[in-house]
């Protein structure tokens, strides 16, 4: 087929010309656009080179590939492929220049309406790099609907990685006036999950939360086998080695990624790990609440300011509307902490999880942000 110029609320999505190379050089050389895109970079030598007439071949195959302008001036990119009968798979990147400024929306709308009304799609997918989140971002907002994770599902430049897939149907396209309900609520923690996590004080002399970090497993290990956390916490390997503290944090880290948890050590004066504290995101605008202390940091008061600090941050940062927290019946101590944060204990659940001795019944409770003590 014959390239096909697209009008995009402002945009213009155009044919690739020699005039544009330059500004694409200039966005792939972006440290985010690296981050995420699968092609081999740096780019240029051959591949730049025939960068046009292979667009001419992709277009010529039934492959759409647009330059995305705004005011004649390069702002991204967008494609659409044939991946399955019915089916196109949809590519697109902002320039670093133009970001902030609705540009992926508006050339995801074009495009997607070209798909369905002249490609003849039934379906069009999508895929990003797990933290990818302004790709998300976009796409939800468009209408896509985030499906899951292929685990290993790209090769970037020899790597496998996780990407998020999702797609869209007929119908499903939304407009500059109508967001998803939750949309407000995913950009606010699409924020938080792309900046680096911050050092929060906590009000308690002593007292910060970090990230965890490698040179804390040793005392993570200690804790996590100490009988008193063995005893409380749920799903805890029985010896806990460094082994165990070691992976971990390893998969604590790929939930961040993911955006699924917030996760902090509570660290002394001296730097050294005294324990841990969680937000779980659930549905949107709720997470539920994790803490345990190490043996010789408890009796200071320390967890119930890191569960204050993390719940405010959580109803501030992450819009969060309501946080849960639930505790296995008898296990005092967590109560007085979720009790002194604000938390109202709400009644008990039956056999909420597994136990020594199989299902055991746990307290529930919950705070929202007028809790808060």
């Amino acid at each position: 087929m014959e390239p096909v110029t697209l009008d995009a609320d402002g945009l213009r999505l155009v044919a690739w010309e020699q005039r544009h190379l330059a500004d694409l050089a200039r966005i792939y050389a972006d440290p985010l656009i690296e981050r995420y895109l699968v092609m081999p970079l740096p780019w240029g030598g051959p591949a730049r080179d025939r960068f046009v007439s292979m667009q001419v071949r992709h277009w010529q195959g039934g492959n759409p590939r647009w330059a995305v302008e705004e005011d004649g001036a390069l702002v991204g990119s967008m494609a659409l492929t044939k991946s399955f009968p019915s089916e196109l798979t949809i590519t697109y990147v902002t320039a670093p220049w133009a970001r902030g400024r609705g540009v992926a929306q508006r050339a995801i709308r074009a495009a997607v309406a070209f798909g369905f009304e002249r490609l003849g799609a039934k379906r069009i997918a999508w895929d990003a790099i797990v933290g990818n989140h302004a790709s998300r971002l976009a796409a939800l907002r468009t209408g896509f609907t985030v499906e899951g994770i292929a685990r290993s599902g790209v090769n970037q430049r020899g790597t496998s990685r996780d990407c998020w897939v999702g797609g869209i149907l007929p119908g499903e396209v939304r407009g500059p006036e109508n967001p998803p309900w939750h949309y407000a609520v995913a950009k606010r923690q699409a924020a938080f999950f792309t900046a680096p996590q911050p050092v929060l004080d906590t009000g308690a002399a002593g007292l910060r939360l970090r990230p965890l970090q490698r040179s804390d497993l040793g005392d993570l290990a200690a804790t996590c086998a100490d009988p008193e956390t063995q005893r409380w916490v749920g799903g805890l390997p029985n010896p806990y080695t460094r082994d165990d503290a070691d992976a971990w944090l390893d998969f604590s880290r790929g939930r961040r990624d993911r955006a699924e948890t917030v996760l902090y050590a509570l660290a002394d004066a001296d730097d050294r790990y005294c324990g841990s504290v969680e937000l779980v995101l659930k549905a949107p605008g709720e997470a539920e609440l994790g803490y345990f202390c190490a043996p010789w940091a408890r009796g200071r008061g320390w967890t119930t300011a890191a569960v204050r600090r993390l719940c405010r941050l959580g109803f501030e940062e992450l819009a969060l509307e309501r946080i849960a927290w639930r505790a296995v019946v008898g296990n005092e101590a967590s109560r007085r902490v979720a009790e002194k944060a604000g938390f109202t204990v709400e009644g008990v659940g039956r056999g909420l999880r597994h136990g020594a001795d199989g299902r055991v019944d746990s307290w529930i409770g919950s705070l929202f942000p007028a809790d808060l003590g």
